[in-house]
């Protein structure tokens, strides 16, 4: 299977379980979603994430380092920049929101190298 068969298989997946969670108002992935879109808005984590990407482009196991960096990225900015405890679904929101801006940011480069 090729790599933009994979990216449009795990978008797919994605969009459809979180069309499900507000089709089903459930209101655990909506709260999620909507937390994971608030991080995503705040410039310290999507200019991180875009560097990450473009630094480590080309490194063997890339996901696993991507994953690194998402997790040491949400410790930090939650410590030391927002200044408080989490709990883990803040920190989770903040590494899955690094991961999707990864994850779109790569899968643009694949469609225009395409």
């Amino acid at each position: 299977m090729s790599k933009t068969k994979t990216y449009l298989y795990i978008s797919a997946l994605v969009l459809v379980i979180i069309a499900c969670g507000y089709i089903l108002n459930i209101a655990a992935i909506k709260s999620f979603c909507t937390l994971c879109l608030t991080y995503a808005k705040e410039n310290t984590t999507a200019v991180t994430a875009a560097a990450c990407t473009f630094i480590f482009l080309g490194n063997r196991g890339y996901w696993f380092v991507i994953l690194g960096c998402a997790a040491l990225t949400a410790l930090i900015i939650q410590f030391a920049i927002v200044g408080h405890n989490a709990s883990l679904i803040v920190w989770a929101a903040r590494i899955v929101t690094f991961m999707g801006i990864a994850f779109i940011m790569n899968f643009v480069r694949l469609l225009i190298h395409k």
